[in-house]
C-alpha cells in the first residue's frame, strides 16, 4: 500500500535540494504596489531600499498608479559571496518601471474593507553572472555576464482592510513576461550547450506568472511601517526543461520599507471617534 504520510517529507526534502542549488537570477519581481485607496484624491506612496511606488485617485473609483524598483547587492565585499543563497542571487542588479490604471472601491459603509483591481504595462533589464564565475579562480566577470530585457504586462485583483492603525491586504498579480535581448558572456555556459539553449529559449516564449502578495502596514495615519511577502510562480514552467525552478527566476520576495498615505478619510474617522 502507498505510504501518502510521506509525501510532505519527501515534497520539502525535494524543495530544499531544488533552491539549495546555485541562481543566476535574470528576474527579480518587484513590490507589488497595493494602495487600498478609499476616496479621490487619496495619495499613498512607499518606498523601501528597492522599491518606490506612488498611487493617486483621479475620481472616486479610479486611480493611477506608478512603480519603480531597482536590485543592487547587499554585500559590501561581493568577491567572499559564495551565491549559494537559497532565494537570492546576491549577483543580480537591475529594475523595472511600470505605470497602471485600475479601479478601486469600498465594501462597506465604514470603508474598513476595499476591493481594487489594476492593469498595466512595465519595462526592466536585469544582469548577473552565470554560477561558473563562482566556481572559477580569477574569472573576469564580463566573462561569465548574463543580461535581459523585458516587457511586462500584468493585471492585479486585490481585497484589504484599512484602518487609520493598521492594513493588511492580499493582491494576485498576474504577469505576462516577454524577455528580449538575452546575452551570454563568452564563458557563461561554457562546455555546457544544452544550458545555452535552455537559456537562450527564455526569449522566444512568453511567460505567465502568478504573484500573490500578503502586504501588511502599521503606525498611525499618515506614516506607517509596511512589509510585503510575495511569492513568483511561473506558470507552465513544465515546458522549459533543463533548469530549476529558480535558478533564472527569484520565488519568494520580502521587503520592508515605509508607506505614507495623504487622505480626507482620517479626519472623518477622527469626527465619528468622537
Amino acid at each position: 500500500m502507498r505510504n501518502y504520510f510521506n509525501l510532505p517529507a519527501t515534497a520539502c526534502c525535494s524543495l530544499l535540494l531544488i533552491v539549495s542549488s546555485c541562481n543566476s537570477h535574470i528576474y527579480v519581481p518587484n513590490t507589488v504596489n497595493e494602495p487600498l485607496l478609499k476616496e479621490k484624491h487619496e495619495f499613498k506612496g512607499s518606498v523601501s531600499p528597492t522599491n518606490f511606488q506612488a498611487a493617486f485617485a483621479v475620481s472616486d473609483n479610479i486611480a493611477v498608479m506608478a512603480n519603480g524598483q531597482y536590485v543592487y547587492d547587499y554585500n559590501i565585499n561581493i568577491e567572499d559571496s559564495d551565491g549559494e543563497d537559497l532565494f537570492v542571487d546576491d549577483n543580480t542588479r537591475g529594475g523595472v518601471l511600470e505605470g497602471a490604471v485600475g479601479f478601486f472601491k469600498p465594501l462597506d459603509p465604514k470603508k474598513r474593507m476595499v476591493f481594487d483591481v489594476y492593469g498595466g504595462y512595465g519595462n526592466g533589464s536585469f544582469k548577473t553572472l552565470e554560477k561558473g564565475y563562482e566556481n572559477t579562480p580569477d574569472a573576469i566577470r564580463n566573462d561569465y555576464l548574463l543580461r535581459s530585457h523585458f516587457n511586462k504586462f500584468f493585471i492585479q485583483p486585490g481585497i484589504g482592510f484599512s484602518h487609520p492603525i493598521i492594513e493588511a491586504a492580499f493582491t494576485s498579480r498576474f504577469s505576462i513576461l516577454k524577455f528580449y535581448s538575452l546575452y551570454a558572456g563568452p564563458k557563461a555556459f561554457e562546455n555546457e550547450p544544452d544550458r545555452m539553449i535552455n537559456y537562450m529559449s527564455i526569449g522566444t516564449k512568453t511567460l505567465p506568472f502568478y504573484e500573490p502578495a500578503f502586504t501588511f502596514r502599521v503606525g498611525y495615519k499618515y506614516v506607517k511601517f509596511q512589509m510585503q511577502l510575495m511569492f513568483s510562480l511561473l506558470l507552465n514552467d513544465d515546458t522549459y526543461g533543463g533548469y530549476e525552478f529558480n535558478e533564472y527566476f527569484q520565488p519568494v520576495a520580502f521587503g520592508m520599507g515605509a508607506s505614507i498615505n495623504i487622505a480626507h478619510w482620517y479626519d472623518d474617522f477622527r469626527k465619528k471617534k468622537r
